[in-house]
C-alpha cells in the first residue's frame, strides 16, 4: 500500500537561517507570546509565609509521561518543522542500497505524526520489501511499535522470515496502556486521541479495540477563574499568517509569518470579555499549535502547519472533535493479534546496522550479532537523531538530510485522580431557554497568561465515566522543562494551572 504524495521542492533554509536570528528576536520584543519564560517556584507556605493556601486539592494518585527523555522514543511524534517538506519524508523511506527501508509515522506524508500514518508506513514498508526481497529471505523489523508490527505482520504473511527486535520489554512503542484502578482503569500514556480514519478503525475494531467519541464541551477561562466565550482571534491570525506564508518562495516558521502577515504585535487592550487580542493569540498558539506539534512558534513551519487542524485551541464554532475519537479499550490490545506468531526479541536495542550488497548485519546492546538479508527499521526520528544506532556505511545523504530536516516534537500528559471533580462546579453553564442544563466541559483551557498545561482533558466527562480524574497535555518547551523535575516538583508545578478551575464562580 503506497500512501506517498506528490514532491515539492525543498525549501533553502539556509536562505533563511542567516536572518532568523533577528527577525524573532524584533518578534519576541514586540509581543510576549514567544517561548515561555520559565517560572520561578512559588515559596512554600509556613509559619512566616503570607502565601495563600491553593485551592486546588493535592490529588491521589498521579501517572506522567515523559517521551523526550525516554532512550528509545526521544519525542512524541514528528512534526513539519520550518523547511523540511513531503519530499523530505518520502526520500527518507526510499529504500537504501536495496536492503534498508525505513517506516514510522515520520515517514508518512498522508497521516505524519499519528497511529495512522505509522500503520500506513508498515504497510507502504512491507510492500516495499516484498518488491526487492526474494521468497522466504530473512528480515528483521526493528522497533515493535505500530510501523513494526504492521510490516512484520504483513511479511510474515506473505512467507517471509522474520524477526523482530524490540528495545523496550514490551510491544507498542509510543503507545503504552497502563492498568492503574486508582485512575479509573486503563489510561493511556501515549497516544490517546484517534483520528477517524476508516482503515485505521477497521484494524482496531478487528482487534476488539471499540472507540467512542468525546463527549462534553469545551470552557476557557480567565486566570481570574471566570469564564470566558473561546474567541476565534488567535486562530484567525494563524491562518493569515498560514495564507501570507504561502505566498513566499521560501518557508518560514510560523513566528516570521505573524510577524509578515502584520498579525503582531496584537493590542494588549481588553475587551468586553476581559481578555485582548494578544492573549487569545498566545492561547492559540499554547492550547492549540503546540500540543499538535509538540514545537514553539519559532520553529515549526508556517507554510505546512495546519491552523484548523488544531486540537485544544477551541476557536471554532464547528464540533472541535469532529475526527477525533477515545479509545473504549487498552490501545495495546491492539498489537496483540499483529504479534501473534511473529518471532520477537524484547529487551534488545540495535546499536549498529551494517549493510553491504550481501546482507544486513545487527549490533544488539546485549552483544549479539544477528545477520539478515534485509531489515525495516522503524526507529522513532528522534532516535535517529542522535547517534544511539550507528549505520554501517553512513547514510546517504538524502536520508540524513531529511533525518535533520523534520523535526521531533515532545508532548506529554499526567493523569491525575482526585477525591471530588472540584472543577466542575461551574463548567456544565447556565440553563438554556429550554430549561435544560448546557453539557459539562470536557476540556479546559486558561487564556491570558502563560500555561504550564496547554490544556485539561476532564477523562470522566470525555468518556462518560464521571470518575474525577484530569489529563494533562503539556508540550513543546514545558514538557521538556516538566520532564527534568521530581514528582513532588512536577504536582507542584501542573497543580498551579489548575487554580483557575477552583476559584471559578468565587
Amino acid at each position: 500500500m503506497d500512501e506517498r504524495g506528490a514532491s515539492g521542492g525543498m525549501a533553502r533554509r539556509s536562505f533563511l537561517a542567516a536572518g532568523l536570528s533577528g527577525v524573532v528576536a524584533v518578534v519576541l520584543s514586540s509581543c510576549t507570546w514567544g517561548d515561555e519564560p520559565v517560572p520561578t517556584k512559588a515559596p512554600t507556605p509556613g509559619p512566616t509565609s503570607t502565601t495563600p493556601p491553593s485551592p486546588v486539592p493535592r490529588p491521589t494518585n498521579m501517572r506522567r509521561s515523559a517521551w523526550g527523555s525516554d532512550p528509545y522514543a526521544r519525542g512524541s511524534f514528528s512534526f513539519p518543522e520550518f523547511g523540511s517538506t513531503d519530499a523530505m519524508r518520502e526520500r527518507l523511506a526510499t529504500p537504501v542500497g536495496g536492503r534498508i527501508v525505513f517506516a514510522g509515522e515520520a515517514t508518512s506524508t498522508a497521516a505524519p505524526g499519528t497511529l495512522d500514518g505509522a500503520r500506513r508506513s508498515g504497510l507502504r514498508a512491507a510492500g516495499d520489501i516484498a518488491g526487492l526481497a526474494e521468497p522466504g529471505e530473512r528480515i528483521a523489523v526493528i522497533g515493535a511499535g505500530m510501523a513494526g508490527l504492521t510490516a512484520a505482520r504483513q511479511l510474515a504473511d506473505d512467507g517471509f522470515e522474520v524477526l523482530v527486535i524490540e528495545a523496550r520489554e514490551r510491544i507498542g512503542g509510543r503507545v503504552e496502556s497502563v492498568q492503574d484502578d486508582a485512575l479509573g482503569g486503563t489510561i493511556e500514556l501515549g497516544t490517546w486521541f484517534v483520528p477517524n480514519d476508516d482503515d485505521l478503525l477497521e484494524a482496531m475494531a478487528s482487534a476488539s479495540v471499540t472507540t467512542t467519541t468525546v463527549g462534553g464541551d469545551a470552557a476557557v477561562y480567565r486566570n481570574d477563574g471566570t469564564p470566558v466565550a473561546p474567541s476565534p482571534v488567535g486562530v484567525e491570525a494563524l491562518e493569515q499568517a498560514h495564507i501570507w506564508a504561502g505566498g513566499q518562495p521560501h518557508d518560514v516558521p510560523v513566528a516570521t509569518a505573524l510577524l509578515g502577515a502584520g498579525m503582531i504585535p496584537m493590542s494588549e487592550t481588553a475587551g468586553d470579555d476581559g481578555v485582548s487580542p494578544a492573549a487569545w493569540l498566545r492561547h492559540a498558539l499554547a492550547s492549540g499549535l503546540q500540543p499538535t506539534t509538540g514545537a514553539s512558534p519559532t520553529v515549526v513551519s508556517a507554510q505546512q502547519f495546519d491552523p484548523t487542524r488544531m486540537l485544544g485551541a477551541f476557536a471554532s464554532e464547528d464540533d472541535p472533535y469532529a475526527d477525533i475519537r477515545l479509545p473504549a479499550a487498552p490501545l495495546s490490545d491492539l498489537f496483540t493479534p499483529l504479534a501473534e506468531g511473529l518471532d520477537l526479541v524484547l529487551s534488545s536495542a540495535v546499536s549498529r546496522i551494517a549493510y553491504d550488497e550481501q546482507r544486513v548485519s545487527l549490533r544488539l546492546d546485549t552483544g549479539e550479532s544477528i545477520n539478515v538479508d534485509r531489515a525495516v527499521v522503524t526507529l522513532p526520528l528522534g532516535v535517529l537523531k542522535t547517534d544511539q544506532v550507528r549505520f554501517e556505511p553512513a547514510l546517504p545523504r538524502p536520508q540524513q538530510h531529511a533525518i535533520a530536516q523534520i523535526g521531533m516534537g515532545v508532548v506529554d500528559v499526567v493523569w491525575l485522580a482526585f477525591e471530588e471533580p472540584f472543577w466542575r462546579a461551574d463548567a456544565a453553564g447556565e440553563p438554556d431557554a429550554a430549561g435544560s442544563a448546557a453539557p459539562a466541559a470536557s476540556l479546559l483551557s486558561v487564556v491570558g497568561d502563560y500555561p504550564t498545561v496547554a490544556f485539561w482533558i476532564d477523562a470522566g466527562v470525555a468518556t462518560g465515566s464521571g470518575d474525577p480524574v484530569l489529563v494533562g497535555v503539556i508540550a513543546s518547551t514545558q514538557a521538556t522543562r516538566l520532564e527534568q523535575l521530581s514528582d513532588q516538583d512536577f504536582v507542584a508545578a501542573v497543580l498551579v494551572d489548575l487554580e483557575p478551575f477552583a476559584t471559578a464562580g468565587d
